[in-house]
C-alpha cells in the first residue's frame, strides 16, 4: 500500500471509529421520546405504555415529554431538530401528515416534511369510535344523524385540537354526509374528553383505547365506529359502512427519530420497536385500555403514510372548498 493509500484509509478511519464506537456504546444515557399532545389522549397511553418496557430491551430508560403547541406541531418539529444521536425521539401519527398538508394548502411552507423523520415502525392504527354523553337522548347512530341534519349548526363535537386525529374523522363524516355541526377545538384528547362527558359538547369521535374505560364507567356512549370491519371488544357496536354511510378514518401510532441518525442506531431502535410491541406487557396495556396492537416495520409504515397522504389531502382539499363556499 502506497502512503497517499495509507493516509486515505486513516482519514476514513477517523470518521467511521466514532460512529461505530457510539452505536455500540448506544444507548449510554436515558432517551427522552417527545409526545406533541398532552396527557391523556391515544398519544399518550401509547408512548408511556411503550416507554415502560423500554430498560428491560435497551438497559437504559425511556422518559415521555409532553412538549405541546399548535396542534402538535411543536413537539414534532423539536424533534425534526433534535440532534440526530438517537437521545431524542418522537411520537409518529397521523395528525403529522395533516399538519403538513394544511400549510401547504394555505399556502405555506411547512415547518416540517415526513423527510425530516427517519421512520421507526408502528404501534397501532385504530379508527375511532363516535361518542355521545351516557345521557344523551341518542340511542342509535340514526337518530343522531337525523337529529344533526334537522338543527343544523345546533350542535358541536369535541376534539383535541384542530386537524387532529379526532378532528379529522368527524369532518370526514360530516363531509360525506352534508352535516352542519360546530367544533369546539382543545387541546389533546383529555380536555375534548371533559368537555363531552361534561354535555359542553353533544358528540366527539375518539379512539377506542381511551374511550373505553369511560363507556365502562357510563360516562359515555358509543354509536358507531369508524373501521372497516367491528372492534375488538367494541364487537356490538356497528361501523358506519355496516349502517350504509360510506364514512371511514383511521390513524397510526409510532415512533419515528431526526433525519441524520447514525444508520447502526436506527436498526437498533427498529428492533426495539418490534420487541415492545411484541412484548406481553405492552400488549396487555393496550388491549386492555381497549385499543389493539398492529405492529408495522418501517418499510410498510413509510407506504402507509404515502397512502394516507393522498387521503388526507383529498379531504382537507374537500373541506377547505366546504369553507370558502
Amino acid at each position: 500500500m502506497n502512503r497517499r493509500s495509507l493516509l486515505f484509509l486513516i482519514v476514513i478511519l477517523l470518521f467511521i471509529t466514532p460512529a461505530l464506537v457510539r452505536a455500540e456504546e448506544y444507548p449510554a444515557r436515558p432517551i427522552t421520546l417527545i409526545n406533541p399532545l398532552p396527557p391523556g389522549g391515544t398519544l399518550d397511553l401509547q408512548g408511556r405504555a411503550f416507554a415502560a418496557v423500554v430498560e428491560k430491551y435497551l438497559g437504559k430508560p425511556m422518559v415521555v415529554v409532553n412538549k405541546i403547541g399548535a396542534a402538535g406541531a411543536v413537539g414534532s418539529l423539536t424533534v425534526a431538530q433534535a440532534k440526530p444521536d438517537g437521545y431524542t425521539l418522537g411520537l409518529g401519527w397521523s395528525a403529522q401528515t395533516a399538519l403538513i398538508i394544511n400549510e401547504i394548502i394555505e399556502g405555506r411552507k411547512p415547518s416540517f416534511t415526513a423527510d425530516d423523520f427517519i421512520v421507526l415502525g408502528r404501534f397501532t392504527d385504530s379508527s375511532p369510535v363516535f361518542l355521545v354523553p351516557f345521557n344523551s337522548p341518542w340511542k342509535t347512530m340514526k337518530q343522531a344523524l337525523e337529529e344533526i341534519k334537522a338543527h343544523p349548526n345546533t350542535y358541536s363535537f369535541s376534539s383535541g385540537g384542530i386537524q387532529s386525529i379526532s378532528h379529522l374523522p368527524m369532518e370526514a363524516l360530516i363531509v360525506e354526509m352534508g352535516l352542519k355541526l360546530r367544533h369546539v377545538p382543545f387541546q389533546g384528547g383529555g380536555p375534548a374528553f371533559t368537555a363531552l362527558i361534561g354535555g359542553h359538547v353533544l358528540c366527539s369521535a375518539q379512539f377506542p383505547g381511551t374511550s373505553l374505560p369511560k363507556i365502562k364507567a357510563k360516562q359515555l356512549r358509543v354509536l358507531a365506529s369508524f373501521s372497516e370491519s367491528r372492534l375488538k371488544n367494541y364487537e356490538e357496536v356497528p361501523t358506519f359502512k355496516e349502517l350504509g354511510y360510506n364514512v371511514f378514518h383511521s390513524s397510526w401510532v409510532g415512533m419515528v427519530a431526526p433525519k441524520g441518525t447514525p444508520a447502526p442506531i436506527v436498526e437498533r431502535l427498529r428492533a426495539l420497536v418490534k420487541q415492545v410491541t411484541s412484548d406481553p406487557v405492552f400488549v396487555d396495556v393496550i388491549e386492555k385500555a381497549g385499543d389493539e396492537v398492529d405492529y408495522a416495520d418501517a418499510e410498510t409504515t413509510r407506504k402507509a403514510w404515502g397512502t394516507e397522504y393522498e387521503r388526507l389531502q383529498k379531504l382537507l382539499s374537500r373541506m377547505e372548498k366546504e369553507k370558502k363556499q
